[in-house]
């Protein structure tokens, strides 16, 4: 599918460069990177769903809390 997006001349720029540096084309770039991003938050979503347990380093795990609890409390007011 095609789809028509207004991206700011350093991001093309950078993207360019990227997709280059990867030898592929700047959609296959951009699609690579959804990818990635779909792929984190079906992780964070299989984290969130079997706990702490499944994370092999305990800082990178504790990190991961600390992120999450500043994302879902964001909006509390203390």
């Amino acid at each position: 599918m095609k789809i028509g997006v207004s991206i700011p001349d350093e991001l093309v720029a950078f993207a360019d460069e990227e997709a280059r540096r990867r030898s592929t084309s700047r959609s296959g770039l951009l699609a690579d990177l959804l990818k990635a991003e779909q792929f984190r938050e079906l992780t964070r979503v299989y984290i969130d769903q079997h706990g702490w347990d499944v994370a092999d380093d305990e800082s990178d795990w504790r990190e991961y809390q600390h992120r999450r609890m500043a994302e879902d409390y964001a909006d509390d007011e203390w």
